[in-house]
């Protein structure tokens, strides 16, 4: 009973830690992308928040995609179709919808999907939702598939999955390097 006990707390005390690194390295990440301060807190916190939802998808993969797609800009893309940091299209927000309610409810509330840029937490939380959907129940787990298709591509190998790995790759070093400052200062 002890053994299970101290498995059970090692377990819950590294998601706090790990929750704690997570919020601080994405709000710093963001910070240092030139995102205003309200819209870093909005998206550390959210990111956090998500992997609780969504535990089993690593939330740097976000981070590289706001990278790949804009740099974190909060802009308009592809003609005004596309929104936010994420490149949000309208038929992603619909098909995320159908899976959450919680985005349901927030679609019907937005009335036009242009208002969208007005909320990075929900274009990080659709983003992220939607990266975990079409990888589960479209490219089963592919992947590199994924990650084309988010780019409207159907090609596997292309200019944007090697953009995309690139930045996901400094994404992770950057996130390396600041756990060991972050872990050495506890």
């Amino acid at each position: 009973m002890k053994k299970l006990t101290i498995i059970i707390l090692a377990v819950f005390l590294s998601q706090i830690v790990f929750s704690g690194i997570l919020y601080d390295f994405t709000y710093q990440f963001l910070k240092s992308r030139k995102v205003p301060e309200q819209h870093a807190i909005v998206m550390a916190k959210t990111l956090e928040e998500e992997t609780k939802i969504i535990p089993n998808l690593d939330p740097l993969l976000a981070l590289a995609f706001g990278l790949t797609e804009t740099g974190f800009v909060n802009t308009f893309g592809d003609n005004g179709k596309a929104v936010g940091y994420f490149q949000i299209h309208e038929n992603a927000l619909f098909y995320v919808a159908n899976f959450y309610e919680d985005v349901r409810i927030f679609r019907k509330s937005l009335s036009s999907h242009s208002e969208l840029i007005r909320y990075p937490d929900w274009q990080l939380k659709i983003a992220y939702r939607y990266l975990y959907l079409t990888l589960k129940n479209v490219h089963k787990w592919d992947i590199t598939m994924a990650i084309s298709a988010y780019n409207g591509r159907k090609d596997r190998y292309n200019e944007y999955t090697i953009k995309f790995f690139r930045n996901y790759s400094d994404v992770i070093n950057e996130y390396y390097q600041f756990s060991k400052s972050y872990l050495a200062k506890k």
